[in-house]
């Protein structure tokens, strides 16, 4: 499959090289074609992987990632194009997380509670077919979910069912065996919601190499 990443930080950077290690032609998106980092991911990634700017990456792309700073996110998508995603599956990773008061970051209050970040980015790509995942987790387990033992949850949501069984479907080649779906993508608020406590958990337990997993009575 063709995927286009876009993003070229932590996150970005460790989806795009966990999907060319199970066989897909990846294009990671920055600002600009000719961004350092993206070139320089796509040189150390190999012959599956390319670069460009946001628009080429979403062009590109039969299914998408975003995978930059919830600040930045709808300017990504702009700068992505709505053209260039319509129809197409977008996996959305974003949190609304302010941290310019340093940490622990703390909900941009636009997105949190009445809203979500998940349903601000779906009407700036009203084309796409937009499911919320992999946002309560760290980067690494996102692509390594042995890093944590046993069976944990990817919770996710969206519109669109077909949309999120083929998430479902491309997390199971990463070992991803146990998934909780939320429902429409309004279940969003509640996973961004999740993440000023995932970063108190963070810090508690010294670093991010943890998940969660629901247990209910029989």
């Amino acid at each position: 499959m063709r995927i286009g990443v876009l993003g070229t930080g932590m996150v970005g950077a460790t989806l795009a090289s966990g999907l060319v290690g199970i066989g897909h032609e990846v294009m990671m998106g920055a600002r600009s074609a000719t961004s350092d980092k993206a070139a320089g991911w796509a040189q150390a990634a190999g012959a599956k992987a390319g670069h460009g700017d946001f628009a080429a990456a979403a062009a590109f792309a039969e299914l998408a990632i975003v995978a930059v700073l919830g600040t930045a996110t709808l300017e990504v998508a702009r700068l992505a194009g709505a053209q260039n995603l319509a129809g197409k599956v977008v996996i959305d990773t974003t949190n609304p997380l302010d941290f310019s008061q340093g940490m622990p970051a703390t909900l941009i209050p636009d997105f949190a509670n009445t809203t979500s970040l998940g349903e601000a980015l779906q009407a700036a790509l009203p084309g796409a077919r937009l499911v919320k995942a992999l946002n309560t987790m760290s980067h690494r387990l996102m692509v390594e979910p042995a890093r944590v033992p046993g069976v944990h949850d990817v919770f996710l949501c969206g519109d669109d069912e077909a949309a999120k069984a083929a998430v479902i479907e491309l997390l199971r080649s990463f070992g991803w065996t146990s998934f909780v779906d939320l429902g429409p993508l309004s279940a969003a608020r509640a996973t961004e919601g999740l993440m000023p406590f995932w970063l108190r958990l963070m810090g508690r337990f010294g670093g991010p190499d943890f998940n969660y997993h629901m247990v209910r009575a029989e």
